[in-house]
């Protein structure tokens, strides 16, 4: 059977660019790098352009993953609900097709927008800096794609899933809630019902590994290591963490002898930025099959 994957995602990223969405998300992510660069370059003194990159990474990890949830939330329901599913089944595309044709789609729309954002930022550290730190530019833009189609493909997962566009809404804005705003609850408060006391800064290994599949834990943590500067997680906090563990990465909380395992190395985030990739569009892929259109 020939897949028409492509064909789909074609057209979903032509129909992006059409409603004016691939434009709007571009425009965004190029006014965060401009008003980042000449900021930091206004105000700040002695800063390098290693440490400007860095300071992009806090406005990113605010506005990616709602813009890479909102590109997402609708690109199978959508189809349900306006009836165009039907059509669109009635053709060669099969729902595999539109599932991962979607998916391609819609990563194309964040990927193009985050690439011109860092061409942007290419350029005004040469115009403001007088310098490229080229390696660390080129990781960190790497990483950020990566952590872009990760909500990408939890929207996308989430779409597939539901027959309502209320229903998508409601638990995309759920997912986001969970990662900032009531991580600390679940996982910190989880210890505190265990052990009656809050996780101190040294803590059981168990802890740290759950801790750190927060998709934006997993990406602060691997960026920590790629640019200049402290790059702190953006997250409700609650004071059920001391102010010293927020400001630490999982390995260097680990409370065993010798190095700490391998899944709380920075470089394991990018296993956890695809488990949140994959296991939604999955999830979603595996509804969809079984759902009476």
């Amino acid at each position: 059977m020939t897949s028409h994957i492509a064909t789909v995602a074609r057209k979903d990223f032509a129909d992006a660019g059409r409603s004016k969405l691939l434009w709007g998300i571009v425009g965004l992510f190029v006014g965060i790098v401009v008003i980042g660069y000449v900021a930091i370059w206004a105000t700040l003194d002695d800063v390098v352009a290693s440490e400007a990159l860095g300071f992009l990474n806090f406005p990113i990890q605010v506005v990616l993953p709602v813009a890479a949830l909102i590109v997402g939330y609708m690109a199978v329901v959508g189809e349900r609900q306006s009836g165009s599913i039907k059509l669109l089944l009635g053709l060669p595309p099969n729902r595999t097709d539109i599932v991962l044709g979607k998916l391609l789609g819609r990563i194309g729309v964040v990927v193009v927008a985050i690439v011109i954002a860092f061409i942007v930022a290419f350029v005004l550290s040469l115009v403001l800096f007088r310098s490229v730190p080229f390696t660390d530019w080129l990781a960190f833009g790497a990483l950020t794609v990566l952590f872009g189609i990760t909500f990408v493909g939890m929207a996308v997962g989430v779409s597939a899933s539901v027959s309502s566009r209320g229903r998508s809404m409601a638990i995309v804005v759920g997912i986001y809630m969970v990662f900032v705003a009531l991580w600390e609850l679940l996982t910190a408060g989880t210890y505190y019902l265990i052990y009656d006391e809050g996780p101190p800064v040294e803590v059981e290994t168990w802890y740290l590994l759950i801790d750190q599949f927060n998709p934006i834990f997993a990406y602060t943590n691997f960026a920590n290591s790629l640019v200049d500067g402290g790059i702190f997680p953006f997250q409700f906090q609650y004071g059920l963490e001391s102010t010293e563990a927020y400001q630490l990465t999982p390995a260097e909380r680990y409370a065993g002898s010798g190095d700490a395992p391998f899944f709380l190395q920075e470089w394991f985030g990018i296993v956890v930025l695809l488990f949140w990739l994959v296991v939604p569009v999955a999830i979603g892929y595996y509804r969809f099959q079984r759902a009476e259109l």
